[in-house]
């Protein structure tokens, strides 16, 4: 045999081998990557089956904080009402009291309205724009009952019924008295506000902006601050 046939049958081999090996290597790292993407699949079918199974426990957990929501309004109200029949019983109670402490059963003492029904004859007045009467009416709940459930309301309504009468200034002293009392009310953005508007109509700009802008910090979220800001 010549050396140069030799020499091919050698190189044909040697390529032949290389090429035989590099099928087997091919082979396994196909079968590896087929291992690869079951398990790759196996967890994602993990995955959504989890995520399936936290959507479900979010909607119940809206679903129950819904209930808890409309339950604490209703616990809300409920204490409010027991707070006005309780200032309404201690008023009839005090009342009597004094009727039997006079020990005058022959003449007949004058009884005076409940917490309740003083307010709400108030309130009916400022309904019907009766602002005078109103405005009666809430100042003598206030001097009978001003640590009542109602007080805060019968502020804001008094404040109301002077800046209805455009007596701007009357209405800055009953806001300042209610601020004074209360600081963390449902009526304390209101009543800022309708002050800073006291303060515009009396055409005292600076104090107006100082009242705005503390609205605007402080309660951002505040439908008064989102006003003032045109949101």
């Amino acid at each position: 045999m010549k050396l140069s046939t030799l020499v091919l049958f050698i190189g044909i081999i040697f390529i032949s081998s290389l090429f035989f090996y590099g099928c087997i290597a091919t082979s396994d790292d196909i079968v590896s990557l087929k291992e690869e993407i079951s398990e790759l699949r196996k967890e994602l079918v993990t995955i959504r089956k989890n995520q399936a199974e936290l959507n479900q426990q979010m909607k119940q957990l809206d679903t129950n904080l819904q209930v808890y929501t409309e339950k604490l309004e209703e616990n809300k109200y409920k204490m409010s009402f027991l707070a006005q029949r309780m200032d309404d019983i201690h008023s009839s109670l005090s009342q009597r009291m004094d009727i039997l402490s006079k020990q005058l059963p022959k003449v007949d003492m004058p009884i005076l309205p409940l917490p309740t029904e003083l307010f709400n004859m108030a309130y009916n007045d400022y309904s019907r724009a009766m602002y005078d009467l109103a405005i009666r009416g809430f100042k003598d709940y206030l001097s009978k009952y001003s640590d009542s459930e109602l007080a805060n309301k019968a502020y804001y309504y008094l404040s109301d019924s002077y800046f209805a009468k455009k007596q701007y200034q009357e209405c800055i002293k009953i806001i300042d008295e209610y601020l004074t009392k209360y600081q963390k009310d449902e009526f304390v953005v209101p009543m800022l506000y309708k002050k800073g508007m006291c303060f515009v109509q009396l055409g005292l700009k600076k104090q107006a902006d100082e009242i705005f802008e503390i609205i605007k910090k402080n309660y951002p979220t505040s439908k008064e601050a989102k006003e003032l800001t045109g949101e």
